[in-house]
């Protein structure tokens, strides 16, 4: 039903630009934010309701698991139709803009249900091809076509790692299901089940910008529009990180030494690469895209947590982390729309405009981890669920995520300095932006504050999720 109302939306979008005539912003923006909403309320329906089941022979699953992350991915869809219909209705191109965000959270929501390797490839390229298009979307700028073009040719590259690494798990297990592909993959691994395993886990990582995968992240999310760099750096990501909880805990369970070592050591040197290069960017929008670098290698240390006794704790922090990351990290995101891109853009923002600056220091201290914020539970979960593992790699990457915080503060009080201790800039002007990029961000900072009130249920929900 979500995915039906989504595709039903996304086709009513694009009617609807067709037959509405050149001023049409304010209809389709409307049309696909309804169509957003009641995709959500049809995921939240059903995760009341306490549906689930299997179909298409098992490889597509309906569970609380994938409920879950379609609430995540229509929620962000909803708010980034918000805050971006201004903008789309600026350029003239609303219609084909809200059908690309609606189009890449059908992928996503139809990407966290699969149970079959090749329906997840289709999936992924649903959520990524129409992201290419977003990316570029800003003719007006050449860094939106440099950019656009960046991730397109390293999408493809990821896309064929991916593609690639299915071919040969499927050879070696004879079925693309993840039951069957679990009766092949065991403790032993052949050397094609492993090389097959690097290449699938390589084009993840392209996608959700794990080092040393990420060298496009940087020039797409400045290259974007703003809405679209926010959306694209939480929406899809979540639903990877969930369609890879899915394949390996479902399909490679016995292959869990070997692919927990991958992740513990991929998920250290993204810590590492994404906040080091965060240290050095003056312009606030690259730094935030090595700062989602970063946070994809705190997740994936909760990857690397996923074995043992720790894997209900593991496959919690994932859950939690990811909605903890969309609030704050769309609110940052989004925040650069207001303001500008570059750090002395906020200077004084405090004594010009002080709702603001205080929504972007939450943004900024909950990236960081401070309590009681929503990126403190996420890491915390991270950190229980390591130290549960009894792997000194994994303990590793807990140290390597604590170091990770304390590197990550001077970027992020940086900008909180600026906005308290400068002087406003005399250039400042008056505010980029709109009431729907204001609503968006006022609402992303009070779900940030509150969302320890949402954490008991998050993690009663996960516990309960039927992943494990």
């Amino acid at each position: 039903m979500p995915e039906l109302v989504a595709t039903g939306s996304l086709l009513v979008v694009l009617l609807g630009g067709v037959f509405a005539g050149p001023r049409n912003e304010a209809l389709v923006s409307g049309l696909a934010a309804l169509g957003m909403l009641a995709a959500f309320a049809a995921a939240a329906g059903m995760l009341a309701a306490g549906f689930s089941g299997t179909f298409f022979g098992g490889g597509y699953a309906v569970d609380d698991f994938a409920l879950y992350f379609k609430l995540i991915i229509t929620a962000t869809a909803f708010f980034t139709v918000i805050a971006a219909s201004r903008w789309a209705g600026r350029t003239g191109d609303a219609p084909e803009y809200m059908t690309l965000v609606i189009a890449v959270a059908l992928g996503g929501m139809l990407l966290v249900s699969m149970r079959d390797l090749f329906g997840v490839f289709l999936a992924v390229e649903l959520a990524t091809i129409p992201s290419y298009a977003m990316v570029a979307f800003d003719r007006r700028r050449r860094e939106s076509a440099e950019g656009g073009m960046k991730y397109l040719i390293t999408g493809v590259i990821a896309s064929s790692f991916l593609l690639y690494g299915i071919v040969l798990i499927y050879g070696v297990s004879g079925s693309a299901n993840l039951s069957r592909v679990a009766e092949a993959f065991g403790e032993n691994l052949s050397p094609v089940a492993i090389v097959g395993l690097v290449l699938m886990l390589s084009g993840f990582a392209f996608k959700v910008s794990a080092a040393p995968f990420h060298f496009w992240t940087p020039d797409a999310y400045q290259g974007a529009p703003t809405s679209a760099a926010a959306f694209l750096s939480v929406a899809p990501k979540a639903a990877i990180f969930a369609v890879l909880l899915r394949i390996l805990l479902d399909g490679m369970p016995q292959a869990a030494p070997t692919w927990t070592a991958l992740m513990a050591v991929i998920a250290i040197v993204t810590m590492f690469v994404g906040n080091l290069l965060a240290l050095r960017q003056s312009n606030v929008r690259r730094m935030l895209a090595y700062s989602s670098v970063a946070h994809s290698g705190y997740i994936l240390a909760a990857f690397a947590a996923l074995q043992g006794e720790a894997v209900p704790a593991g496959v919690q922090a994932v859950m939690i982390y990811s909605a903890a990351y969309a609030v704050m990290n769309l609110g940052a995101f989004l925040t650069i729309d207001l303001v500008g891109e570059e750090a002395k853009s906020f200077n004084g923002l405090f004594a010009t405009r002080p709702a603001l600056a205080v929504a972007m220091a939450v943004f900024m201290a909950a990236l960081v981890g401070i309590p009681p914020l929503s990126g403190f539970f996420g890491k915390a979960w991270v950190i229980y669920a390591g130290v549960g593992s009894g792997s000194w790699l994994v303990y590793a990457a807990v140290a390597a995520l604590v170091v990770n915080s304390v590197l990550s503060v001077p970027y992020y009080f940086g900008i909180i300095r600026n906005m308290f201790q400068e002087e406003p800039v005399s250039e400042g002007g008056p505010v980029k932006g709109d009431g729907g990029v204001a609503f968006t961000v006022y609402a992303m900072a009070v779900f940030t504050v509150l969302f320890f009130l949402g954490v008991g249920p998050l993690a009663a929900l996960a516990a309960g999720s039927g992943l494990l």
